[in-house]
């Protein structure tokens, strides 16, 4: 069992490394690529909400979402039914990204699951969808 942690580790560092190579030359380093992902998939999403989904700490993902303000690719609006919501949404320069990482995202899945058959795709993803309830669970019994 502790060999599959360990491989779930390994695919996290491969697909990050991958995604920062590509993605450096358009100013996305540190897994800043994944951020604006989320944030072109989900227009208006709170830094909060961004910072859940992801599972990194709010001072991690204040400083992400700075830097892609600072380059460009996310405006931060104000809600005007709740002044203090302040939603996240890609500038017109990061929406010319979103297919980019989509393709990314589609390309790491069909490496990662090159060989499987449908049955076995689909019970990969519903067990890994529990290990990460799990831990979703255990981390915030633990906050």
């Amino acid at each position: 069992m502790a060999n599959s942690f360990r491989s779930i580790g390994l695919i996290a560092r491969v697909t990050a490394t991958m995604g920062n190579q590509l993605f450096q030359a358009d100013d996305l380093a540190n897994n800043q690529f994944i951020y604006l992902l989320r944030i072109t998939e989900q227009p208006g999403i709170t830094q909060t909400e961004l910072a859940s989904q992801l599972h990194v700490d709010p001072s991690t993902c204040l400083r992400t979402v700075r830097k892609l303000i600072t380059s460009g690719y996310v405006s931060r609006e104000t809600d005007d039914a709740n002044k203090k919501r302040r939603p996240l949404v890609a500038t017109t320069k990061g929406m010319a990204m979103a297919p980019a990482l989509e393709a990314y995202e589609q390309h790491v899945l069909a490496i990662g699951t090159a060989g499987l058959s449908t049955g076995e795709a689909a019970l990969l993803e519903e067990l890994l969808a529990k290990v990460a309830t799990n831990m979703r669970d255990f981390q915030e019994k633990r906050s």
